[in-house]
């Protein structure tokens, strides 16, 4: 029998990943109304199933391109996305609580599918992605991207669950989701964590920028949308820090940071950046 060759692999395996992480969603939502074992063990069983083909999707991307799959907006997303089903697994089974998946996978599918739609693989790659400097500055925003993605479903999760609590009809939200303070301290832990990174990885893309580009590249709206993006996280930890922000007001600061990120991800790096839409 004749085996694929790579090319012909990379029109099929993402679409792949895409139909476990679907099944994956549906186990959830069923396990979030019924919360019963067995139904846990199917949902962990195509989860961990669907990281294991995009890991393989993502192995394939590197062969075939010949690089870590960071070369372009759309490898991003898909690489985004591996990542944080790798960290929200992690934490899954850290945690022993599988009841946030159920708003985990969508994020993660959604990411997959708008990768899957536009990628270009026969895009060629510009000298300076094959710098290690900038690996290293996009692993960095990967990994910091993952603790907002963490800090924004926990945030809605916690906001979801104190309207619930307010209105005083107790539902779904309040039998199967945990404490207000366990969201709470996992978004602000995640945005701590997150805020780091993100530092770190601006220093480092300015220190790049410095080598590579010339002219007015500082203003460029990519960079200028990722200060924006800093300064909404640094917020949200000043003002917890200062004069107290918990809660509903610090998850709704949250959920902003996040809207903006991906507005700025999606629509800024596609269409409106000159020197940072990774061509």
């Amino acid at each position: 029998m004749k085996v694929p060759d790579v090319s012909t692999l990379l029109q099929v395996v993402p679409w792949l990943v895409c139909f476990f992480y679907a099944f994956s969603f549906v186990n959830y939502f069923a396990y979030f109304k019924k919360k019963e074992q067995q139904i846990a063990n199917r949902t962990r069983t195509w989860l961990i199933s669907g990281v294991g083909v995009h890991t393989l999707y993502i192995v394939l991307l590197s062969i075939y391109t010949g690089h870590l799959p960071v070369g372009s907006t759309f490898l991003v997303l898909t690489t985004c996305a591996w990542f944080f089903v790798l960290v929200y697994l992690a934490l899954e089974l850290s945690l022993g609580e599988m009841t946030m998946g159920v708003f985990f996978l969508p994020v993660i599918l959604v990411l997959q599918v708008i990768s899957n739609l536009f990628i270009n693989l026969e895009r060629p790659l510009a000298p300076v992605l094959n710098e290690i400097f900038f690996e290293v500055h996009v692993a960095l925003m990967i990994c910091a991207y993952s603790a907002f993605t963490i800090s924004f479903i926990t945030s809605v999760m916690y906001i979801l669950l104190s309207r619930e609590m307010q209105s005083k009809e107790l539902g779904i939200f309040f039998e199967r989701l945990p404490s207000l303070e366990f969201f709470d301290k996992l978004s602000n832990q995640a945005v701590n964590i997150g805020l780091g990174l993100v530092s770190v990885g601006i220093v480092l893309g300015v220190y790049m920028g410095l080598n590579v580009w010339e002219g007015k590249w500082v203003l460029d709206p990519k960079l200028v949308a990722v200060v924006i993006s800093w300064a909404i996280y640094a917020f949200h930890v000043l003002t917890r820090t200062t004069i107290g922000w918990q809660g509903r007001r610090a998850a709704i600061v949250s959920v902003v940071g996040f809207n903006w990120l991906l507005f700025s991800f999606l629509i800024v790096t596609t269409f409106f950046s000159k020197v940072h839409n990774f061509q």
